[in-house]
């Protein structure tokens, strides 16, 4: 026998609970190492909140649709993976912002991060926010730098810096679409290194724009994988098999027990599925919190419903939309703006009355995706929820839901959208991490966690996140770690409203 067989330890166990894409990208990471993975997902289908759906003939993603290119973690997994020359990036339309109470819309302006306006006093903006919010914005900068210290929340900072008008009708908008939370709800360790940057530059107009141009290229810069994002789970989950690693599904795993011979992972019944070194929980925070037995907390998770609708292109009115659309999609504001111009029709009959827009985002798909452009339909999707509401599309059948989207869709887009022009219509709901204060999640030793609601919100935090938490674990057991894809920490930055505003 050779002497390092008799020296040679045995490899380390590590259970993935979770099959998102953390749990995936964690267990790439580990298997790569030498780990013998074995990845527990309690659906019947990998991937979390990316999934397509078939409609009209194709499918379309109804869960994430995008990734942010910041960081240029993404670019090189999908380099890694070999599918690099899958992503395909969207038309430099812009978005717009429309308002829920007037209807009027008007192209989103430059801005900062989390939608702070880089130019206040642009035409862009003052449409916007009207003249004296616009002032009101330009004064920031010659603010004392104690105005807003002491600040714990984005909506308390922006309010005292930047004025109301940019906190309800840019901030605020950009906040629901992004993290499906007011920006009440969202203390300042959302924006890591914002206070930093504020301090540094003695603005909060100068800050945000400094992070924003620290963590995403110009315009936000975001792309897409033009068979849909799904093709990065079936990548994943091939690169995983591949690798080494065991991956089932269908087995939820309901707690831990940990033993002289390691942490065992049982499920629903207390059947032991496996015995492991260290366990990675790349599972939503009331998950991890069920199998930790951890405090339970009653807003861990908000809801959101993703709708889309298949339009014949070839009908008058949808042919109007792609000849002169409103940029890739809109944020949907709460406030009343009383600048630019109405929306149009709110009705799905043209009914000419002052919309009450219910949607909190929509892109416009077939304008946003060139690649997704079919000459025969026209793709828009809508996005319910926000506030920690449930969505006003939860309870209704499908005749009234997708009677509400095209109301939403028509005030949205400016052109009224009859039913007729209807080809189809899938529907998703989903369970977004709530922002807010809580008792944090202790994980004991041995355990160790990871998705969204830890990481922050996209594609570009999440995967840089799973691999730091692997090679964390990779470490804390004296295993080294492959270095093919090396991902530098970098702040868990708001996804730009352009991009990823809809459920990752």
């Amino acid at each position: 026998m050779p002497a390092d067989a008799l020296t040679a330890r045995p490899a380390l166990r590590v259970g993935v609970v979770g099959g998102g894409v953390s749990g995936l990208v964690a267990a790439r990471e580990l298997s790569l190492a030498g780990a013998e993975v074995l990845v527990c997902e309690a659906a019947e289908r990998l991937g979390g909140r990316v999934e397509s759906a078939e409609l009209a003939g194709r499918r379309v993603d109804i869960g994430a649709e995008a990734f942010a290119t910041r960081g240029g973690h993404v670019a090189e997994l999908l380099r890694e993976l070999g599918i690099a020359e899958r992503a395909a990036t969207p038309a430099p339309l812009g978005s717009w912002l429309v308002s829920a109470v007037d209807g009027a819309a008007a192209p989103l302006p430059p801005a900062g991060t989390l939608g702070i306006p880089a130019a206040p006093l642009s035409s862009a903006t003052r449409r916007v926010l009207g003249l004296r919010g616009a002032l009101r914005a330009a004064v920031e900068p010659l603010l004392p730098a104690r105005v807003g210290r002491g600040s714990t929340t984005i909506a308390e900072l922006v309010r005292a810096r930047s004025g109301a008008a940019v906190l309800d009708r840019l901030v605020r908008p950009v906040a629901l679409g992004v993290y499906s939370a007011p920006p009440e709800r969202l203390p300042l360790s959302v924006l890591p290194g914002l206070e930093a940057e504020v301090q540094r530059t003695g603005s909060l107009t100068r800050g945000a724009r400094a992070l924003r141009g620290r963590t995403s290229a110009a315009g936000g810069a975001v792309a897409t994988l033009r068979g849909g994002m799904t093709e990065l789970v079936t990548a994943l989950e091939r690169a995983v098999r591949e690798a080494g690693a065991e991956i089932r599904t269908g087995v939820p795993v309901a707690a831990l027990d940990r033993t002289e011979s390691g942490i065992a992972l049982l499920g629903d019944a207390g059947e032991v599925h496996a015995r492991v070194d260290a366990v990675v929980l790349a599972v939503p925070e009331s998950v991890a919190r069920a199998i930790l037995g951890s405090p339970a907390e009653c807003a861990t998770e908000s809801t959101v419903e993703v709708l889309v609708l298949a339009l014949d292109r070839t009908h008058p009115t949808v042919a109007s939309l792609v000849r002169a659309p409103r940029g890739t999609g809109a944020l949907v504001s709460a406030a009343a703006t009383g600048t630019g111009p109405a929306a149009g029709p709110a009705g799905a009959e043209g009914n000419a009355t002052s919309p009450q827009i219910v949607a909190k985002a929509l892109t416009h798909i077939s304008r946003k995706w060139p690649h997704a452009t079919h000459q025969d339909t026209e793709l828009v999707r809508l996005s319910y929820g926000r506030d920690g509401a449930a969505p006003a599309t939860i309870e209704l059948d499908d005749d009234a839901a997708l009677a509400l989207a095209l109301r939403d869709a028509a005030a949205i887009l400016g052109a009224p959208l009859p039913r007729e022009a209807v080809q189809g219509l899938a529907r998703r709901t989903w369970q977004m991490p709530a922002r807010g204060e809580r008792t944090p999640v202790t994980p004991p030793a041995g355990v160790l966690l990871a998705g969204d609601w830890r990481s922050g919100a996209g594609f570009a935090a999440v995967i840089p996140a799973a691999q730091r938490t692997a090679r964390e674990l990779l470490t804390a057991h004296g295993v080294c770690a492959h270095t093919a894809s090396a991902a530098p920490e970098s702040a868990a930055t708001p996804l730009d409203p352009s991009s990823e505003r809809h459920p990752a």
